[in-house]
C-alpha cells in the first residue's frame, strides 16, 4: 500500500549561513524519505536561493522589510495551507507565531528556543545527546528524530542554475582550475589579511588557476589583479545570492574565512578550506567536520596574523 505524502513546512528565515545550514539538514530528510514534500518560510533576499535548491517543493515568502501587515499576510497564507508537520528551525518570537498559525497538529520547535517562542510549539526538539555536536547542523538533525530517522546527515545540496547564474570563465586557459577566495568574515576579527598575497602566489604558480574573488567591497588589489590577469580573475559580488551559490557549486577549491561562502561551499560539497582565528570551528566551520573535503586551518593561538600564505597554498595544492 503506498504511504501517504507528508507535506512538512520549515520556518527558517535568515541569516544565509542559517539558511545553508536548514537545506543540509532538509536535503537529509529527503535522502531518508524522497516523498516528504517540503515549503519553507524565507526572507524575500533568499527565496531564489531556496527555490533553486534540490530539497524544496514550495516557499511562502517573508517580507520582513514591509512591517506587520506583511507578517500578518502571510500568517493567513500559511493557515490557509495543510501541513503533516511543522518544523521551526529558527527559534524565535516571529518564527514561533508563523508555527502557531498554522493549523498543523505537529508544531515543532528547538528546546533551546528563545523570546518565548517555546510556548507556540507542542513538541520540543532535545539538544544533541554528545557535547562534541555543537555546530547548528548537529542541533537541527535532531529533528530527524520526529519521522523516526536516525540523526545521520546524508546528501548535499545542488541548486538548479540558469544561464545568468553562472559566472564566466576563462576561455584562454585549457583545463582551468577554479578557485574561490571567500574575503569577508562574518566580522572583522575572523578575516585574514593574506588573501592579496595568496592570489597573486595562485597566479604565478599555477598557469591554470582561474580565482573567483568573493567580497562586497571594492577591494584596489582585486581591480589590479583582474587588470594585469585578465579573465583570470572575476569578482563576485554578494548581493545576488544564487549566483554566488552557482559559482560556489561549479568551482574546485574554496577558501574562506569564518563567512557564508564557506558555509555555502560545504553545503554544496566543494573542497573547502576554512580559515578560522579566534572563532570555533566546532561550531561555525564547514559541515561536516569528518568529510575530506571540508579542511580547517586554524590560526596559532586564534591570530589569524600568524597564519602562513603558505600554508594555505599547501593545502590547496593538496586538492587540484
Amino acid at each position: 500500500m503506498a504511504i501517504a505524502t507528508q507535506r512538512i513546512l520549515i520556518v527558517k528565515t535568515s541569516s544565509l549561513g542559517d539558511v545553508m545550514h536548514g537545506l543540509q539538514v532538509a536535503q537529509t530528510l529527503k535522502e531518508n524519505d524522497p516523498g516528504i514534500e517540503i515549503s519553507w518560510v524565507t526572507r524575500r533576499r533568499f527565496e531564489t536561493l531556496v527555490k533553486a535548491s534540490s530539497a524544496f517543493n514550495h516557499t511562502f515568502t517573508f517580507y520582513r522589510s514591509e512591517g506587520v501587515l506583511a507578517f500578518i499576510r502571510l500568517c493567513r497564507n500559511l493557515r490557509q495551507q495543510r501541513f503533516d508537520k511543522v518544523l521551526d528551525f529558527q527559534g524565535l518570537a516571529r518564527s514561533g507565531l508563523m508555527t502557531f498559525f498554522t493549523k498543523s497538529k505537529r508544531k515543532i520547535g528547538r528546546s533551546d528556543a528563545r523570546e518565548g517562542a517555546a510556548m507556540f510549539y507542542r513538541q520540543l526538539v532535545p539538544l544533541p545527546r554528545s557535547p562534541d555536536c555543537r555546530h547548528p547542523v548537529d542541533i537541527l538533525l535532531e529533528f530527524c528524530r520526529v519521522f523516526g530517522f536516525e540523526t545521520e546527515f546524508k546528501g548535499r545540496v545542488l541548486f538548479s542554475l540558469k544561464e545568468a547564474d553562472r559566472v564566466g570563465q576563462s576561455a584562454s586557459v585549457a583545463n582551468p582550475v577554479r578557485i574561490v577566495l571567500g574575503l569577508e568574515g562574518r566580522l572583522k576579527r575572523v578575516e585574514w589579511d593574506g588573501f592579496e598575497e595568496l592570489a597573486e602566489r595562485l597566479l604565478r604558480q599555477l598557469d591554470s588557476a582561474v580565482l573567483y574573488i568573493v567580497t562586497q567591497g571594492s577591494n584596489a588589489w582585486v581591480g589590479r589583479l583582474k587588470e594585469h590577469w585578465g579573465n583570470r580573475v572575476h569578482k563576485v559580488g554578494t548581493s545576488n545570492i544564487l549566483r554566488l551559490a552557482g559559482c560556489i557549486q561549479e568551482s574546485d577549491v574554496l577558501v574562506g574565512n569564518d563567512c557564508d561562502a564557506l558555509q555555502i561551499g560545504a553545503a554544496v560539497g566543494v573542497d573547502v578550506i576554512g580559515l578560522f582565528g579566534p572563532s570555533d570551528p566546532n561550531q561555525l566551520g564547514p559541515y561536516p567536520p569528518s568529510r575530506e573535503k571540508n579542511c580547517v586551518l586554524r590560526a596559532p593561538d586564534g591570530d589569524l596574523k600568524r597564519l602562513k600564505v603558505g600554508d594555505v597554498l599547501k593545502e590547496i595544492e593538496k586538492r587540484i
